[in-house]
């Protein structure tokens, strides 16, 4: 680019300094700004000229640049703020379908919206701590292929969701750092419609033409995703489908018998219950003497469930109905049968 363009350009210049080089706590002068243009654009002006492009970008432009003792200044706020930046980042190394090159990746990414120092200070305080992420790097093409197969739209002409294809792996007790192909191989075939983040992992909710219902799929579990010409199908199963419900039948408690159950739990637990039982109308909640409370709620009866009622111990039980209770002894019994 030559000298004369550089010159016009200098005012964008000066502000992808402020945006690179200050923030709230590091603050810049004009001979600042002169050597940067100087050595990286080769633009040599005076000072005077440097507090005009200041003034035109706070006052014609908008960016909130202060001027502080020494005169110098500094950019106080910018598109992004840092707290918000640094959640991201956060969020990004905290997710499972992430690999954790590509979390690296991102976070940089995340970080040409901030200062250089704050940056630094992103990429130093940001870690993995007790967190399995995937060693896959691929997993963004299956994204797009399902987020392709279940548009409305595509390059701005109308299209009707499709089917997709995919092979599904699983672990194996011969070998657990390898998966293998379920179903020796062959593709599965569904419909998608939502896909699902839990506990750090994707999902995808899909109408299974096999077993003509509605199921979850691992996204990183999912090889040679392709989406078909075929018609989406489910519609009517679908729209019956409550997602906040679903999900947290799915993976709160696994699959199984859906039954309305009474619990009974100590007041300490209050917590712990709506967490995982939700506070909306169609769950009761009642005092139970003064340091019990009982719950009744839709469950999924399964192991999962009967687990995690025994991990408060004494402190909660079933109450009703019999055969739940029933079942929650036998399953006791047979934990106790292994001792």
């Amino acid at each position: 680019m030559s000298k004369r363009q550089n010159q016009k350009l200098k005012t964008l210049y000066v502000a992808q300094y402020f945006l690179e080089n200050s923030d709230e706590n590091h603050s810049v002068n004009a001979s600042d700004i002169r050597d940067y243009l100087m050595d990286e654009h080769k633009i040599i002006c005076e000072r005077r000229s440097i507090y005009s492009d200041i003034s035109a970008l706070r006052d014609e432009f908008g960016m909130d640049i202060e001027s502080v003792k020494g005169g110098k200044y500094r950019l106080l706020s910018r598109q992004f703020n840092f707290e918000d930046l640094r959640l991201l980042a956060q969020c990004v190394y905290a997710t499972k379908f992430i690999s954790e090159n590509r979390a690296h990746k991102l976070v940089e990414t995340i970080g040409e919206f901030c200062s250089i120092y704050q940056r630094e200070e992103l990429e130093a305080e940001v870690f993995l701590c007790d967190r399995v992420k995937t060693t896959e790097n691929n997993l963004l093409f299956p994204l797009s292929e399902i987020n392709y197969a279940m548009s409305t739209r595509y390059e701005g002409k109308p299209r009707k969701p499709s089917k997709i294809t995919f092979k599904y792996t699983k672990y194996t007790i011969d070998d657990i750092h390898s998966q293998v192909e379920c179903r020796k191989g062959s593709k599965y075939k569904v419909s998608p419609y939502k896909l699902i983040i839990n506990e750090g992992n994707y999902y995808l909710l899909a109408y299974d033409d096999r077993y003509k219902d509605m199921r979850t799929f691992r996204v990183d579990r999912m090889q040679e995703v392709k989406a078909t010409e075929e018609p989406r199908e489910g519609n009517e199963i679908f729209d019956g489908v409550d997602l906040r419900t679903y999900t947290k039948r799915v993976f709160s408690m696994f699959s199984g018998e859906n039954k309305r159950v009474s619990m009974r739990f100590n007041n300490s637990l209050i917590s712990a219950v709506i967490e995982r039982f939700g506070n909306k109308s169609d769950v009761t909640y009642r005092p139970d003497g003064k340091s019990n409370f009982i719950v009744i709620a839709d469950v999924e009866i399964s192991d999962q469930f009967y687990a995690w009622m025994c991990g408060f111990r004494k402190r909660a039980s079933i109450v009703h109905p019999p055969e739940v209770v029933e079942g929650m002894k036998n399953f006791l019994k047979d934990i106790e049968s292994k001792y």
